[in-house]
C-alpha cells in the first residue's frame, strides 16, 4: 500500500535536505513491493541524486521528476490559457507578439523604461525567486503514479521495467540526461526500449496528452490504449522539451500529462503548476491511468 500522505507530507523539494527525506519516503514503498533499488548521484556543479530500481537492459523505462521548482510569474498562466504549450501555439504566439509590438513600436528598452513595466517585471523577478511549495500535481503525482505502477507491476510477475525517479527537471533536466549517459556508457538499455515519463498526471487537466519530441514507434499505440480508457488521448509533437522524456528522445520517448484545452483550439495547458494553487491531486484518476498502463504491458505488448 502506498503511503500516500507521507509523500503529500514532503511537499518542497528544492534543498538537498528535503530531496533526501522524500527520496527516503520512496524507498520505503519500494522496499515493500520487493524491488532493489540504488542512489546515483551525477554532477559537479549542477548536482543531481537519481534513485533507479535495478533492472538491466530493461524493456520499459518509466520516469517521473521528484524536485520542484520555483514559483512562475503571475502574468505567464494567462499566456499559457490563451496559447497552450505545442510548437504550432508556440509559433503562433511569437507572430502574435511581433505583430503586437510592431503596431505599438514599442521597442524592449522602451517597455522596461516605463515605471509600471518595471513594477511587474520587479515582481516577476521576486516570484522566481521564491520555491514553490504547492506540488501536488507537478510532480508529486507523477512519483505516486510510478509508485503504483510500480506495485501492479510487480503483483503481476512484470520484472523487465526500470523506474526512474529523477532530479533537477525544472533546472534543465540535468538528472534525465545524466542517467541516460550513464545507462548508454554502461550498456545498460536496448536500442527498442520503450520510455515513457509521467508529469503532472493528477491535476485538474482533464484530457490525457502524449508530449514527444520525435518520431515514436509506439506512441500511438500506447495512445490509442489510453483513449479506450479515458474516452480521450491527443497526441502533440513538441519543438522544445516538455519533461525528462526529451533526455531520451532518440528511443522514440514520450511524456504523459493531463492538460486543459488553450483558448487558441491548438495549444493545451497544465492548469495551476509552479503556483500556489497546485494544492490538488486525483487519486483516482491516477489509478485508472496506471490500471491502463499496467494492463497494455502485462496484455498487449
Amino acid at each position: 500500500m502506498i503511503e500516500v500522505e507521507k509523500i503529500l507530507e514532503i511537499q518542497r523539494r528544492f534543498s538537498r535536505k528535503e530531496k533526501n527525506k522524500f527520496l527516503d519516503a520512496v524507498e520505503e514503498n519500494l522496499t515493500e513491493y520487493g524491488y532493489e533499488f540504488e542512489r546515483k548521484r551525477f554532477g559537479r556543479i549542477v548536482k543531481s541524486v537519481n534513485l533507479e530500481t535495478k533492472c538491466d537492459k530493461p524493456e520499459y523505462i518509466f520516469i517521473a521528476h521528484y524536485d520542484t521548482g520555483l514559483t512562475m510569474p503571475f502574468w505567464l498562466n494567462p499566456i499559457f490559457k490563451l496559447f497552450g504549450v505545442n510548437s504550432i501555439a508556440s509559433i503562433v504566439f511569437i507572430i502574435f507578439l511581433t505583430i503586437i509590438l510592431d503596431v505599438i513600436s514599442i521597442s524592449y528598452l522602451d517597455v522596461i523604461s516605463h515605471w509600471h513595466w518595471r513594477i511587474i517585471l520587479g515582481i516577476s523577478l521576486l516570484q522566481m525567486l521564491i520555491p514553490n511549495k504547492k506540488n501536488f500535481d507537478d510532480n508529486t503525482s507523477g512519483v505516486i503514479a510510478l509508485l503504483k505502477l510500480a506495485k501492479k507491476l510487480k503483483d503481476n510477475g512484470i520484472n523487465n521495467v526500470k523506474f526512474l525517479f529523477v532530479d533537477n527537471e525544472e533546472w534543465g533536466l540535468f538528472g534525465s540526461k545524466a542517467h541516460r549517459k550513464y545507462l548508454e556508457k554502461e550498456k545498460l538499455i536496448l536500442p527498442h526500449c520503450k520510455i515513457i515519463s509521467l508529469d503532472c498526471v493528477g491535476g485538474e487537466g482533464e484530457i490525457p496528452l502524449i508530449m514527444r519530441n520525435g518520431k515514436s514507434e509506439y506512441a500511438e499505440f500506447f495512445q490509442t490504449e489510453i483513449q479506450k480508457e479515458f474516452e480521450l488521448c491527443k497526441s502533440v509533437k513538441m519543438a522544445l522539451p516538455s519533461s525528462d522524456n526529451y533526455s531520451f528522445r532518440k528511443y522514440g520517448a514520450f511524456n504523459i500529462s493531463f492538460v486543459k484545452r488553450a483558448k487558441i483550439p491548438v495549444g493545451y495547458y497544465i492548469p495551476n503548476i509552479h503556483s500556489s494553487k497546485d494544492s490538488k491531486i486525483d487519486l483516482h484518476k491516477i489509478e485508472k491511468l496506471t490500471d491502463t498502463l499496467t494492463n497494455v504491458i502485462k496484455n498487449v505488448i
